[in-house]
């Protein structure tokens, strides 16, 4: 069977479609493709499928009205020093305030479906601000049967200004192809409030320089492990 490759190139999204070479078959006794290092084909999105006017990546999904992208997961981090807002289950669970269950993949291509642009990529960890599209994203969840909805940057406290982040727009930088790799789908930071070129979500304020003064608003956060939504508004 042919499979189709897909290359995630900063600050867009450009798919680019070749067919690799079958695996060994058993009739033809063909050898198996071997790939230079580097040269692997990469994971693709999941296909679109569609209810209504909804699209359906994996589990992210995009309301093609709105524009908005909606991603599910929990409540990871409810104390505690932070550098990400959002990661994969087998991303920066240690400083991660929620963790999405989802293919970075999907959420990359809906939130380009949905019209936003990366800018140029953050030379490295830290060294900003972060350039691309703003948006906003809104937390929802459930308490005592009734449904509630914060912004992220409630959630997050800065001990050095000794407050809350103010409401700001965050901003879809992208993630980008290095060594091989899309950075998201290798490192699974999705949201991050300390700048990283890597993620597909930054904050922009100028905290987001410093790894050690943001930290988990224990006014706000919900208890550990409370289900959750996150909803992606282009601005």
């Amino acid at each position: 069977m042919h499979r189709r490759l897909v290359r995630f190139l900063a600050p867009g999204l450009i798919l680019a479609f070749s067919a690799a070479a079958p695996a060994q078959d058993a009739a033809t006794n063909a050898p198996p493709v071997i790939y230079p290092v580097g040269s692997e084909p990469q994971p693709e999105p999941s296909p679109v499928r569609w209810d209504g006017a909804t699209a359906i990546l994996g589990s992210v999904q995009l309301d093609s009205a709105t524009k908005t992208v909606s991603a599910t997961g929990w409540v990871n981090q409810t104390e505690g020093a932070i550098e990400v807002l959002a990661c994969g289950i087998q991303g920066k669970v240690h400083e991660s305030v929620f963790v999405l269950s989802l293919n970075p993949l999907d959420l990359q291509a809906a939130l380009l479906l949905a019209g936003l642009k990366g800018g140029e990529p953050m030379p490295e960890l830290g060294k900003g601000p972060p350039q691309g599209a703003p948006l906003d994203i809104l937390v929802e969840w459930k308490s005592g049967g009734e449904t509630r909805t914060a912004r992220a940057e409630s959630f997050v406290w800065n001990i050095e200004g000794k407050t809350v982040l103010p409401e700001t727009p965050w901003t879809f930088t992208g993630s980008i192809v290095k060594d091989g790799q899309f950075k998201a789908l290798a490192e699974e930071s999705l949201v991050v409030t300390y700048w990283d070129p890597y993620a597909i979500v930054n904050l922009p304020l100028p905290c987001g320089a410093n790894d050690e003064i943001l930290v988990v608003n224990t006014n706000t956060i919900p208890p550990y492990h409370t289900p959750v939504t996150l909803r992606f508004v282009p601005r």
